[in-house]
């Protein structure tokens, strides 16, 4: 009996707790009095001043990490990917430049070679640290992995047979060539293609306007200018100090965000256009590295200046052809800073010297000096091909070096100006919605 009373007690004494709290939801919902109109305001002003936070959190973090991963990740495997697409062109180069010399390969080219592979090899371990297994780009980064060693035995294939003075030689080296154009390299730029694209997509969110935050921003200031103004006239009072720091600290918070993704877009841009300035001259690195052994082929084979169209073929796409232009050069000084002409040129001029001394090999070649035709693509003599081409590779090394080092001056300024974007704005955003429940709830005081 006591048990029953008990239970009969507290039953309505819950209920009458869930209907007052209903009752209490309901007139804070729909209450004439202006207690309840100025709660309701209070927290429509609150919700606007956290979901500017929230966005302003969740897209600053975003563009934050865009800029972090295009900058260190994204940046290093396309860096890794420039660097193998050199190595690899100028590793065939080298090895069809050993076999002009005939059986007894200069130790230069031999050492250079090495070095290349052993660059290629390591930039390869690097990059596949690095790439997620999932990536586009991780098939291009499997077949150069699987073709490399199948690619080397073949050239060592072709230096025994070369030093034993057998023909069978340069059917290897041939197939070496061959591999080396058509599966190693092609994987190696769709892997660069792939990561140069990768990063202007990262760069294109981080550099993008904000237009989410800014217009979340933009109606939760409206609506505290709104509430300041209409409760001016009410009260007659010219200031709330609670809503004017809250509009204060949305004004902040926007201003944060405009000056900051500004700042970092054009910074930006300007990154992304030194990538492309020194990706179309990796580009006319890789053709020139291809009329090299082109040159050396041609040496070998003793095939003439008939063979030559490859060679000729390679430097149009670099310098363009004489009557429309619109060679790699061309398309770098186009897109280039006006402090890069100077480079630009410096490596035009050297093209074209690098074109004069192989005239006179093939000169050389064609009227039976082929002794001296050797000696200019191997010797040391500054206006022989192998010295002019040493020297154009070091001009086209110095432009590249520059403008790397260019795109990542400014990529880590990008990071600088976005540095705090994630969480000042949301720390300004809610400091807002704290002072306007401060000055909405000094009005209710004012009530009682």
């Amino acid at each position: 009996m006591s048990l029953d009373l008990e239970n009969a007690t507290r039953a309505p004494a819950s209920g009458t707790t869930r209907s007052g709290l209903r009752q209490r939801f309901r007139v804070l919902a729909a209450g004439p009095s202006t207690p309840d109109r100025l709660r309701r305001l209070g927290a429509v002003l609150v919700l606007g001043c956290v979901l500017a936070g929230v966005f302003s959190l969740v897209d600053g973090s975003a563009r934050t990490e865009a800029v972090r991963e295009g900058g260190t990740r994204i940046a290093a495997v396309h860096a890794d990917a420039a660097e193998l697409y050199r190595s690899l062109a100028d590793a065939d180069a080298m090895a069809t430049s050993g076999f002009v010399s005939g059986g007894q390969e200069p130790a230069e080219i031999r050492a250079r070679y090495d070095r290349d592979i052993a660059d290629t090899t390591a930039r390869l371990v690097h990059a596949a640290g690095l790439l997620p297994a999932d990536d586009p780009a991780a098939p291009a980064l499997a077949t150069i992995s699987e073709q490399l060693p199948v690619y080397s035995g073949l050239v060592e294939s072709a230096r025994t047979y070369n030093r034993l003075g057998y023909p069978l030689g340069q059917s290897y080296l041939d197939s070496a060539s061959r591999l080396m154009s058509t599966q190693i390299l092609p994987a190696a730029d769709e892997l660069r293609s792939l990561q140069a694209r990768a990063l202007a997509d990262a760069y294109g969110r981080a550099g993008s306007p904000p237009i989410a935050v800014l217009l979340i921003g933009l109606a939760a200031l409206a609506a505290l200018v709104d509430a300041a103004v209409r409760e001016g006239r009410r009260t007659q009072r010219i200031l709330s100090v609670g809503l004017t720091v809250a509009g204060a600290a949305i004004v902040v918070a926007l201003l944060w965000w405009v000056v900051a993704t500004s700042v970092a877009s054009g910074h930006l841009a300007d990154a992304g256009r030194h990538s492309g300035v020194a990706d179309t001259l990796d580009d006319a690195r890789a053709a020139v590295l291809q009329a090299r052994s082109n040159e050396s082929l041609v040496l070998v084979a003793r095939s003439g200046g008939a063979a030559d169209s490859g060679f000729t073929a390679a430097i149009e796409s670099v310098l363009g052809t004489p009557t429309e232009g619109n060679g790699l050069l061309d398309i770098a000084t186009d897109a280039a800073a006006p402090d890069t002409d100077e480079r630009i040129a410096a490596v035009r001029l050297a093209t074209e010297q690098w074109m004069t001394a192989h005239r006179r090999l093939r000169e050389l070649d064609d009227g039976g000096i082929y002794r001296d035709a050797v000696a200019s693509a191997t010797g040391a003599d500054p206006g022989g091909s192998g010295a002019a081409f040493d020297r154009l590779g070091a001009v086209l090394g110095d432009a590249i070096d520059a403008e790397r080092a260019a795109f990542r001056e400014q990529a880590d300024a990008a990071a600088a100006a976005l540095n705090g974007l994630a969480a000042g704005p949301a720390v300004l955003a809610v400091l807002a919605a704290a002072a306007a429940t401060a000055g909405i709830a000094r009005r209710v005081e004012e009530y009682r």
